[in-house]
This record gives C-alpha cells, structure tokens and sequence, in this order.
C-alpha cells in the first residue's frame, strides 16, 4: 500500500501517533532514529542552541515530506472514501470516468426511435389523380357517408366520380417485435408502396387525406400533420396535396373550405390534360 494511502486511512480512523510491533515490509521509514535515542539529542539540544537550529534544518527535508504526503493524501482517490468513512456514511464506487480520444468530440447517445401506432391507408384511382385515404379498417364501403363526401369532392374537382380501388397499405407490415416500427421505418416503407403501385400509372397529381399520409413526405409525425391544406413533392412520385381525414371533414365546415380552396390550386393539372 502507498504511504500516502495509509497515512489517510489512519488519519480517517483518528489514529494520529502509530509504533508497529514488527518492522512492516516495504513500509516507509519515517522515523530517522528509534524512539530511545531521542531523548539524549532533545538535551543536548537544549545544551547547545546551534545543536538545535542543526536539527531543525535537518528536520525540514523531514517536514516537508510529510508536508507533500498529506497534500497527496488529499488529492488521491481516495479521499471523498475517506470522508464517507468519518462521517458514517456507506461507501459507493466512483462512476468510472470515460475519455474521449484528444481531438474528438464525445459521442452523442443515440436516440430511441418512437413507434407509429398502426394505422390503415387505401390507394384510389380517380382518372389521372391517385387518392391516398386513411380510414379505419376495413376501408371505404360504397353506401357510407364517407364514401358519398368522396364523391361529392371528387365531382367538385372534375374527376371521375367512380374511383377504383387500387390497394391497400398497412402498419406495421409484419406482426414481428423485431422489425422496425419507427416513423422513419413508416416513411420509407409507404414511399416504396406508392412509388411501386404508381409506377406504371399515368397521374399526375396524388390527393393525399389524413395526418398520417403525410409520411409519404415527412418521416416526423408532426412535420408530416403540419402538412395538411399544403402541397410537397414525394421523392421520386408527383407532388401531393395533403387535407385532412374524411371524417374531419365531416365534422368541421372549416376543413371543407380550407380543402376547396387547396383544390381550386391544383385543379389545373388535370383539367389541363382534358
């Protein structure tokens, strides 16, 4: 054990003044005589005054050690154990430091990715205007409101009021836990489904309805959300006009007027082609 060490053990444990019984093994030695032979040197110290300012000068490499050893003390390790020690409390390993390379920034802890609750989207053809609609499963039925207020905004596009269903997109793709379901994961597998269903399709716009077809765009859920009455371009597909779900609509006049006038701006792509 280091001298210094010890020494802040005894200290820790108010033991000030120490004579082992045995000499101990690679201990320091910090006493220059034995106990008996200081007696004489204190009197004749006292005898003769330039005897003692000899010791003391002597004595000053001596007190200049122990001087250092308990400024050492101090700064080892093991100090904050040591305080714990004095004042009763239960001893806990230090956190072990970690150092970054000289030059380099330390790494950034990576984020968890957050999960997209599942959710059902349908794919519409609607002459040269493609329909991505998020609706409950199992989708549109002929002879429900929602899909009557489908045709309604279709006729008031001037589209074909006949859509045809095309196919069908859900989340998660697999029931496996250990396949990513992260927003991010959602993003890129709905732009491989549109870019794959719409390859071979001659449209030229995509009328996308609910918050979450904003994934075809936006990996973020909000970013995606804030979409709505906005236009953006998928990678790799024609640009998209993004409203709010078909039961939103239904419920909210506002939404209504805020859909036609997005329609009224991008009407001219396909009345353009007539």
């Amino acid at each position: 054990m280091r001298e210094s060490l010890r020494q802040s053990y005894l200290t820790a444990m108010g033991i000030t003044s120490w004579v082992p019984v045995e000499p101990l093994p690679h201990a320091a030695q910090l006493y220059l005589t034995e106990p008996e032979e200081a007696e004489p040197e204190a009197l004749v110290a006292v005898e003769r005054p330039e005897a003692m300012a000899e010791q003391n000068d002597a004595s000053a490499p001596v007190q200049a050690q122990q001087a250092e050893t308990s400024s050492a003390a101090s700064r080892t390790p093991a100090a904050p154990l040591l305080a714990a020690l004095k004042s009763g409390q239960p001893l806990k390993a230090p956190a072990p430091e970690v150092q970054s390379p000289v030059g380099e920034e330390p790494a950034a802890i990576p984020v968890e990715a957050v999960a997209v609750a599942p959710f059902y989207l349908q794919l519409w053809m609607a002459g040269p205007c493609a329909l991505l609609i998020e609706i409950a499963d199992p989708g549109l039925e002929k002879g429900t409101p929602h899909f009557a207020l489908l045709c309604d905004i279709l006729r008031a596009a001037g589209l074909p009021v006949t859509p045809r269903l095309q196919a069908d997109f859900r989340w998660p793709l697999s029931r496996n836990p250990q396949v990513a379901r992260s927003a991010e994961a959602a993003s890129e597998a709905l732009q491989a489904f549109m870019q794959a269903r719409l390859e071979q399709s001659d449209v030229v716009s995509i009328g996308c309805f609910g918050a979450l077809t904003g994934l075809l765009v936006e990996p973020d859920p909000q970013s995606a959300a804030a979409l709505c009455g906005r236009e953006a371009r998928p990678e790799q597909l024609v640009a998209a006009w993004f409203s709010a779900d078909l039961q939103g609509l239904m419920d909210s006049a506002d939404e209504k007027a805020r859909l036609w006038h997005l329609l009224k701006r991008v009407m001219p792509r396909w009345q353009d082609r007539a």
